[in-house]
């Protein structure tokens, strides 16, 4: 309607296009898209975290399997000695794993079903889990039980099906160094993927806390929009402008184009001084405002003036246009542009650079253009003073109501707008924030098990210590060096790709927080006191235990 008028008379054109259904969904960047999309790299980021827990989870299995060996060494001597071959207790050992690992999905799926809410609000989608919908997902499933079961349970299938049948049935059972340096290097790699996701949810924070303040060139706060798309709103929008800068609530009121925030393809034109051609030109994206946009998002003058009421081939220019140009944004009023044999504009004003697209973008080249007949432009930009909008919202709405009988009173407010515009980030930030959690839950459950078995290794040890006069903080501290040193190699190994990784997501946007020290020392520390509080209870239990009760049968 107003749109494919208004696009005919500058020379643009509107083309259509089929889109395949299977890719609304992951697909962005269309105007009036008929659903919410997702970015690609947000799904491709919630499968890496979820390997990540899973591998997590795998290394736990592997752990505690093979720490556990002695108590089934005798087992596997007394099969081997009856006859069993290695392949047949390799496929015993995978098959348990197996078992565990179809137990755990069954187990998975009514919680998964019981957390489908939160999920559904940290994410702002409506996903349900519908089990016989899709044959898919139980093939997935099927595949998930089979991948985790055999990684899981490789290695200690192999492991156990090695010990010699005689060795192990007269209790000579040694645990192999090899075997517990592997179990070293898993807690190491387990708390390294734990760190690297604490210090991007520290990172993520950072960066969301700096979109949230950084000056963006202009004033977000207290300003309503309006949205309108029929030539029949459009003809009463002059009266409903006037009706709004009656009230006492309303400081100013603007209507444009576009409005910071709105995702929008401007058109882009090739500006150049006298003497310049459009070859060599800078592209400019240019935005029609009425003579009152600088002035109601509050953005600054560097010289010359505002617009004027009367003003028709006047523009105002943003700092990064004049620098494309090679113009002192000082003196660069009064300069003449040119986009064509049969195209001037006269600058009357230098704007400050605004932030008018999100942060992952730097400021472009910008030209607002005066539109002396603003009934035209279909977003209205209003500036408040009032501290109740609950009261000024009705007055709006009144004049609305005068003004645009049965239309249904819709707005929005700038600044959500603008925040708008960080949502996957937002969502990212909660989803990474509940995942790393269980993550470090599940590190810990598998620290908290090599600890009780360590300990229960070295009972004896301790009761003699303690007989000899060993204080209950010195058996502590003895028993939970080895397991601390082995968080602080893991804060070494996890700095840097921390610090890589971090990098890597804030390359997305122009303007980004600066990644600090204290981003992985605080990551660090929280890790170094994670696994402190995790083993402190099995440590602290094995000093303070009776030595009598350890020592009785030497």
């Amino acid at each position: 309607k107003y749109g494919q008028q208004s696009m005919k008379e500058v020379g643009m054109t509107k083309q259509l296009h089929l889109q395949s259904a299977g890719l609304i969904h992951t697909t962005a960047g269309y105007t009036n898209e008929i659903t919410k999309t997702v970015n690609p790299s947000f799904l491709v980021v919630l499968l890496l975290i979820a390997a990540l827990i899973q591998v997590i989870a795998c290394i736990n299995f592997m752990n505690l399997s093979t720490a556990r060996a002695s108590r089934r060494a005798k087992e596997v001597g007394v099969r081997k000695v009856i006859g069993a071959g290695r392949k047949d207790l390799v496929g015993q050992f995978l098959g348990e794993s197996l078992l565990l690992s179809l137990a755990g999905v069954l187990v998975a799926l009514p919680l998964l079903a019981l957390a489908m809410p939160y999920l559904n609000q940290i994410t702002q989608t409506d996903v349900q889990l519908s089990l016989f919908a899709d044959y898919r997902l139980w093939a997935m499933l099927a595949g998930l039980v089979m991948v985790t079961g055999l990684v899981a349970g490789s290695y200690p299938a192999f492991y156990l099906s090695a010990f010699q049948a005689i060795k192990v049935i007269k209790g000579n059972f040694i645990n192999h160094i090899s075997v517990a340096d592997l179990r070293r290097s898993l807690v190491v790699f387990q708390f390294v993927l734990s760190i690297v996701l604490i210090t991007g949810i520290i990172v993520i924070y950072s960066q969301l806390n700096y979109l949230k303040s950084k000056d963006l060139g202009f004033e977000k706060d207290q300003k309503l929009i309006f949205s309108f798309q029929s030539n029949e709103a459009l003809s009463k929008l002059p009266a409903f402008m006037n009706d709004l800068r009656e009230l006492a609530e309303v400081k100013a009121v603007s209507n444009a184009d576009n409005y910071p925030g709105q995702f929008a393809v401007l058109r882009n034109r090739y500006l150049y001084l006298a003497g310049g051609n459009a070859a060599t030109a800078p592209s400019a994206e240019t935005m029609r405002t009425d003579a009152y946009y600088a002035k109601t998002l509050g953005i600054q003058l560097v010289s010359g003036r505002d617009f004027r009421l009367q003003d028709s081939s006047k523009v105002l220019v943003n700092e990064t246009l004049c620098t494309k140009l090679g113009l002192d944004p000082a003196t660069a009023a009064g300069r003449r542009l040119y986009a064509g044999d049969e195209e001037m504009y006269e600058i009357a004003g230098v704007i400050k650079d605004f932030n008018y697209n999100s942060l992952r973008e730097k400021v472009k080249p910008l030209v607002l253009m005066h539109e002396p007949d603003g009934s035209r432009l279909p977003n209205l930009i209003v500036a408040t003073n009032s501290r109740n909008y609950q009261a000024m919202l009705e007055k709006v709405e009144t004049l609305w109501q005068k003004n645009f009988p049965g239309l249904p009173f819709e707005y929005a407010f700038l600044d959500s707008e603008v925040q708008a515009q960080y949502e996957t980030e937002i969502t990212l930030s909660r989803i990474i924030n509940s995942f790393t959690l269980v993550a470090i839950l599940i590190s810990s459950l598998g620290l908290f098990g090599l600890a009780a078995f360590s300990v229960e290794q070295r009972t004896k040890e301790m009761g003699v210590r303690k007989v000899l006069g060993a204080s209950v903080f010195h058996l502590t501290t003895l028993l939970s060096k080895d397991f601390l040193g082995l968080v602080v190699v893991a804060v070494v190994i996890a700095t840097p790709v921390s610090w890589w990784a971090t990098n890597q997501w804030l390359q997305n946007f122009a303007y980004k927080t600066a990644i600090s020290w204290w981003m992985f020392a605080v990551a660090g520390l929280i890790a170094i006191f994670i696994a402190l509080l995790t083993i402190s209870f099995q440590t602290i239990k094995a000093a303070m235990a009776n030595p009598v009760k350890s020592l009785r049968t030497e």
